[in-house]
């Protein structure tokens, strides 16, 4: 067997990726299964000698067994400590992040009610306390499960190998300062990626700044989320990732420099070795970096040991390490993008790609076949580790934009001068000025164009399908059913696999055209848990409105932030009758991550004024008529209300429980759907609303739940239980829990 960590790694790989959200149930289920057609395949005796089918269902084995430890294991021991408030001494491993107003460190518990623990555990403050990484705190803190109102962000944790969440009780604890001497080897390291990222900002300001700081060690902390999403919309965000592109350029340069002065190439790959170590561990040790940085160390060492190298054996043996690290990295997004995409351009770059030269090497003009030559692999590239992502990439956002092959044509080179300017930009800014820091200006000039590239992309809106809707569905799966069919006459020696590929690019440009051309999608309403508050999201063919944007729940900046994240980024519109805290508590956090087009307010919170400069402002009772919506502000003895409209549902979105709803208008009262808050309104009887809302805080919204219940309304409440969604089509109303 030529290559068998090839086919450990990918078998444990999609094992793992497939069984990631299952319980141990099921995956014993498949455990089991594994087995036995382990047992089987060593009966017989073709399969027992190519070992290729008994490997793999070893490989299986191992990946459940890998599973169910981590499960039993550290999983479901520190998730018991949810809703628990336990004394504890932790140690920060990182610097903080500042966001929705908290900030968020990395941290380890050493002691857990006096018992020794290793936890690796996500820190909440609302204020900075004054620690350093490595620096412990002891005090009495409260536990929470990450991510227990979104599935995505749970996995995205749980991929971290972190299971839970904890902030200060009352907010108090005890900070001990750690002398520099004392503290690990890490602490080194994190003060070089702190220190490159502030030398990189001073030198190159503003957006371009930030894109640069992303580029060289994969901190997007700083980017706006508009212009994350133009990368991500534009096909192009593995560049502000840390991945193979990076190492493979940072290794190349180093053995460009070695060359350059003759020096022997095995040393030569010594040191890049020592290099590419150093790159991974300021990187951050993502996922993708340990994948991409474990297969440029293979390919190095090759050099060193004079030995074959083998891309596919080296993508499989770096899996297989993740894998024995944390098994839940397989469910990383991360990872899976970059391992398929890997995957897709090793095949391209072995098998056809040679296929394609022999063909230009026939043409007598070696000028023109060069160059066609290199247009050719220009598309081909970001197309072949395009091919294997499309499945996450449309179950991720439920659309893809096919402008990806040019935006990356484009994209690349420019990344590449973005990365080597901005590194010298920040050397430099040690010695000179930004002002006459040349690297700083080519940096910022590039960082600004790679930008505006990904904003031009991004709005190629005829290249975007679309896969909200079952028939769009249907017709990816059929299309992959064509190709699996293709696949197999070729193998079989028929020539019927070209009609089937024809067939497939027919289907394709129409589905492709048809779900351009149709924007008739339901209207969504995402009520959020954010305790006694009212947070509603609504949308509609990519235009979203906010209603309120306060609560009691101590996250709920966090999960308003999530849900506008789902929604590509950006809210048109936002609603704010005053400045109560349940209303607008968590503005001012908003703001410093979206700027809404238009807001209609009354009162607003201290310090929004200067968030909302280049936002339209009207006020609060004024009638607003979007493309997809009509909003009428309606107050009535000091409460306030706000009654919804679009062409597939009515809603009304009542911003205080004590509303009268007798003295509302009597079209108003006609709403498909009531959203109240903490309480349903006062004198409502016999509402004929076909869902009633109740954003309230844990306990007493499922109370009144059960009661509504009880008495045939048809109710659901938030808390502390997850969003409640809300979707409506052609005059039908749905509700889950989300």
């Amino acid at each position: 067997m030529p290559r068998p960590f090839a086919v450990i790694g990918f078998t444990v790989f999609f094992t793992i990726a497939l069984l990631y959200n299952s319980d141990t149930g099921a995956i014993a289920g498949v455990l089991l299964a594994f087995a036995a057609a382990l047992v089987i395949s060593l009966f017989v005796t073709e399969a027992r000698n190519q070992r290729v089918l008994p490997c793999a269902f070893a490989s299986g084995i191992l990946a459940c067994i890998l599973l169910i430890a981590e499960i039993n294991f550290h999983y479901l021991p520190a998730v018991e400590y949810d809703g628990k408030t336990c004394g504890m001494t932790v140690q920060l491993t990182d610097y903080p992040e500042h966001r929705y107003g908290n900030y968020y460190f990395n941290a380890k518990a050493l002691e857990i009610d006096g018992e020794e623990s290793r936890l690796k555990i996500r820190l909440v403050f609302s204020s900075l306390p004054d620690a350093e990484p490595y620096d412990t705190l002891e005090g009495d803190f409260t536990f929470y499960v990450l991510g227990s109102s979104s599935e995505d962000y749970l996995a995205s944790n749980k991929a971290r190998g972190v299971f839970i969440g904890a902030y200060p009780m009352n907010g108090e604890y005890t900070v001990n300062n750690i002398s520099e001497k004392e503290k690990p080897f890490a602490k080194r390291v994190v003060d070089v990626r702190e220190a490159i990222k502030k030398s990189v900002s001073r030198a190159v300001t503003g957006d371009s700044g930030a894109l640069a700081t992303a580029l060289l060690i994969g901190d997007k902390s700083d980017m706006s989320p508009d212009i994350l999403n133009y990368f991500r919309m534009s096909g192009i965000t593995h560049i502000i990732c840390v991945s193979g592109f990076h190492l493979s350029l940072w290794a190349m340069v180093i053995l460009e420099i070695l060359k350059f002065f003759r020096v022997n190439e095995r040393i030569a790959s010594i040191i890049a070795v020592l290099g590419v170590v150093a790159f991974m561990l300021v990187a951050g040790m993502t996922y993708s970096v340990i994948r991409s940085g474990v297969m440029m160390l293979l390919y190095l060492l090759a050099n060193v040991l004079w030995k074959n190298r083998d891309s596919l054996n080296s993508l499989g043996f770096s899996l297989v390490v993740i894998a024995l690290y944390n098994p839940f990295a397989m469910g990383s997004v991360g990872l899976q993008l970059s391992a398929l995409s890997t995957f897709g351009l090793i095949l391209y770059l072995q098998y056809v790609k040679p296929k394609i030269k022999q063909k230009f090497d026939k043409i007598s003009n070696s000028y023109f076949a060069e160059i066609a030559d290199s247009l050719i692999n220009a598309a081909m590239i970001p197309a072949a580790a395009t091919a294997f992502t499309l499945p996450i990439s449309m179950g991720l956002y439920d659309e893809f934009n096919f402008a990806v092959i040019l935006s990356n044509i484009v994209a690349v080179p420019i990344a590449f001068v973005c990365i080597i300017s901005g590194a010298l930009a920040g050397v430099s800014a040690k010695i000179f000025e930004s002002s006459i820091n040349i690297f700083s200006h080519v940096a910022q000039a590039f960082g600004d164009f790679l930008i505006s590239i990904a904003r031009v992309f991004s709005r190629f809106d005829l290249l975007t399908f679309r896969a909200d809707e079952d028939s769009h569905r249907i017709l990816i799966c059929g299309i992959f059913l064509i190709v699996a069919v293709a696949v197999l006459m070729a193998y079989s020696g028929k020539n019927l696999y070209k009609f089937a590929c024809m067939l497939c690019a027919v289907i394709f440009t129409t589905g492709l055209i048809f779900s351009s051309v149709s924007r008739d999608s339901e209207t969504r309403l995402n009520v959020i848990d954010v305790g006694n508050g009212t947070a509603v999201i609504v949308s509609k063919n990519g235009e979203n409105l906010l209603f309120g944007c306060g609560g009691t729940e101590f996250l709920g900046a966090e999960r308003i932030s999530e849900e506008i994240k789902h929604c590509g980024y950006k809210i048109n519109y936002l609603f704010i009758p005053d400045s109560d805290e349940n209303a607008s508590g968590y503005l001012n956090d908003i703001l410093l991550e979206y700027r809404p087009e238009k807001i209609y307010c009354g009162d607003l919170p201290s310090g929004s004024d200067l968030l909302l400069k280049r936002t339209d402002i009207y006020d609060f009772g004024i009638h607003a008529q979007t493309e997809n919506f009509s909003v009428k502000s309606i107050t009535v003895e000091k409460s306030d209300c706000a009654y919804l409209e679009s062409s597939d549902m009515s809603a009304l979105i009542c911003f205080d429980p004590s509303f009268d709803y007798s003295l509302l208008p009597s079209e108003v009262k006609a709403a498909d759907v009531i959203i109240s808050r903490n309480d349903y309104p006062d004198n409502i009887e016999n509402p004929n609303c076909r869902l009633l809302v109740l954003n309230a805080e844990n306990g007493r919204g499922i109370i009144i739940q059960d009661e509504l219940s009880d008495y045939g309304v048809r109710c659901a409440a938030t808390g502390g239980c997850g969003n409640i969604l809300i979707r409506g089509e052609n005059g039908c109303v749905s509700a889950n829990r989300n």
